[in-house]
């Protein structure tokens, strides 16, 4: 069931002395209030009256009732036994004298008799005291008090998603409305929710005292808290809901142009990617949004909506908050470190971690701080998988993958050509000596079966053919030891031949004859399976080396030394972030350190960066 309550101010009424007993006295005089309901105008004396009056008569359209009126008053408005300092109060109402024990209880009383559906309601007095030189304190110490008792009278949380706050902020001192907007917002955040903010006008704002609903005034803090959250965390949810905008359809239940409706919708876009971490998605999303946003700027001031010029207020913050993010970019990829920065500030560690294992392979490559030598960057191009997509991002990752393609892409080039050597000997203009050594092979081989003592005579890099032939017919066979005679005086010899040097031996991953065809010096990567990081990263470094400096297959702007240093840092990186991911018990980084990582490799990019350009 919902609960209605209201909050509401007052301080003492003005009293004169009676000429003939010398008591006080308050006479009352009363002024027509137009309502927002009603065709009757309500004869209101103190000015929390009329608001009151207004709320209750709204409540009763709907067929509810207001519960709870929690009523801020001073000590002087409080009789002594319930506090106070009020010593009794004479009212003349009508021309009639009444006697009340406080000026509290008068007016509950009055209220009750205007408004007949007061009469369940409960008027709880909240005290106020304060003292100059503590002033700060007792406000803040007050403010926890009323929340702490609203939200204990309203039952437990479940209870305050269904109570609705009706707050009059007519009267009284400034420290006191300022208190009410604090507890109002608080009870905001616990799931209450604030119906009116109630204003009595005495012929300031019209030509005839009326209630104003000015609701929209704390609905401001909802604005600000919007535009602080989607530049401190990339969350549009709050501001989305001020002003009720619907991202799906595109619709505002707000009067705003076109434009706000545009920045809306690229601030909900970039929410979503930036919160799932949806990597392909960010930089677009963010150009999107600044083109949004100029667009929003060139509205001319006369199209502007009301809410347009709220937003407006706002927009420096959020374009100073996003920075660089927001500027033009030839290349997405120039804006990869600038987010993963601005994650970092933001405290969004977990995306920043995400962004840089995915995107630091792209920097890495784009930047020349390692990338594949001219030759072999179509065979990068094609090493790909499923996990990583971009051939970049695979190259960093997975080095091995770029090496293997260029044994395929060796093996798919060389294995009709050495077939025609072999079998035919045809060798093409420029081929590889290996090519010859294959032609000279299946030249030789009939004559060599038929005079075996030639064989000492062979070229060498014929004889090492036939004797790489034989080490895999015994790894075929195990037990059987096979020499070049041996082979030579098979019935199947030829066939074994062609099956070991064109399928078997030829297709094998890190093989001598791709070694030989690519003219590479032959070297074996350790394996990387250690359970033990630091072992890890010393087989990766290892591989990278040799592909440097042994095999040459890569290359470098920055030289080894910086190169190495990004790819230690990153591997690091991407190593935790692993163990993030998957929550597991070697998982015992902090906050601290987890920056650090991400600062480190960073920073070792933006100093092999600086080399490179040095070096060029």
């Amino acid at each position: 069931m919902n609960q209605n309550i209201a909050i509401n101010f007052f301080s003492p009424v003005r009293c004169k002395p009676d000429p003939d007993t010398g008591r006080r006295i308050c006479i009352v005089t009363e002024g027509n209030f137009i309502l927002e309901v009603g065709g009757e105008p309500f004869p209101g004396f103190q000015t929390n009256e009329a608001p009151l009056a207004n709320v209750v008569d709204l409540l009763a359209q709907k067929g509810e009732r207001l519960h709870r009126v929690y009523c801020l008053v001073t000590p002087q408005c409080l009789s002594a036994e319930m506090g106070g300092e009020d010593r009794a109060l004479v009212v003349e109402e009508h021309g009639e004298r009444s006697e009340y024990p406080s000026q509290f209880e008068f007016w509950c009383s009055r209220m009750k008799r205007l408004r007949p559906a007061l009469a369940e309601t409960e008027f709880i007095p909240i005290l106020l005291h304060y003292h100059e030189d503590t002033l700060i304190e007792d406000i803040e110490s007050q403010v926890a008090s009323l929340t702490e008792r609203i939200k204990a009278d309203a039952g437990g949380y479940a209870e305050w998603h269904a109570c609705y706050i009706y707050a009059d902020i007519t009267g009284g001192a400034r420290y006191v409305t300022m208190m009410m907007t604090s507890v109002m917002q608080f009870l905001q955040y616990d799931g209450m929710r604030v119906e009116k903010m109630i204003y009595a006008d005495f012929k300031t704002l019209s030509r005839e005292n009326r209630i104003f609903d000015v609701h929209g005034t704390i609905d401001v803090y909802k604005l600000v808290a919007g535009a602080d959250a989607f530049v401190s965390y990339g969350i549009s949810r709050t501001i989305e809901k001020y002003f009720d905008y619907d991202a799906e359809s595109g619709t505002s239940g707000k009067p705003i142009s076109d434009a706000l409706k545009g920045v809306l919708r690229a601030m909900h876009t970039f929410s979503d990617a930036i919160q799932i971490c949806q990597t392909g998605n960010i930089p677009p999303a963010l150009s999107a949004l600044s083109t949004a946003i100029t667009i929003f700027l060139d509205v001319p001031e006369e199209d502007r909506t009301v809410d347009d010029r709220m937003f407006m207020q706002l927009i420096d913050t959020i374009t100073e908050g996003y920075g660089e993010l927001l500027g033009e970019a030839e290349d997405e990829a120039e804006r990869y470190v600038p987010i993963i920065r601005w994650c970092i500030e933001k405290g969004l560690l977990q995306q920043a971690m995400t962004l840089a294992t995915e995107w630091l392979p792209v920097c890495f490559v784009r930047q020349g701080i390692v990338r594949p030598v001219p030759a072999y960057i179509s065979c990068a191009e094609r090493a790909v998988d499923r996990m990583h997509p971009g051939w970049m991002q695979n190259f960093i990752i997975n080095s091995t993958q770029y090496w293997n393609a260029i044994q395929n892409m060796c093996v798919d080039t060389y294995k009709h050509i050495l077939r025609d050597a072999l079998e035919h000997g045809v060798v093409p203009e420029g081929a590889p000596s290996l090519v010859l050594s294959y032609c000279k092979l299946g030249q030789t081989f009939q004559h060599l079966r038929e005079n075996p003592a030639e064989i000492r005579t062979l070229p060498e890099d014929v004889l090492w053919l036939y004797e790489l032939v034989c080490a895999q017919i015994e790894k075929e066979n195990t037990g059987q030891r096979w020499t070049v005679p041996k082979l030579l005086q098979d019935a199947a010899a030829w066939d074994r031949i062609k099956s070991k040097l064109l399928n078997k031996i030829l297709e094998k991953k890190n093989n001598p004859l791709v070694f030989r065809l690519l003219g590479i010096q032959k070297c074996k990567f350790p394996s990387g399976s250690s359970d033990d990081l630091d072992r890890r990263w010393a087989a990766w470094e290892d591989t990278w080396i040799k592909m440097l400096d042994t095999m040459g297959i890569v290359q470098t702007d920055c030289g080894r030394k910086h190169m190495m240093s990004c790819l230690r840092a990153y591997f690091y990186l991407r190593e935790q972030r692993n163990q993030v991911n998957h929550a597991t018990a070697e998982n015992t980084l902090g906050r601290r350190e987890i920056e650090g990582l991400l600062d480190n490799v960073l920073a070792k990019l933006s100093a092999a960066a600086s080399n490179s350009q040095e070096e060029r």
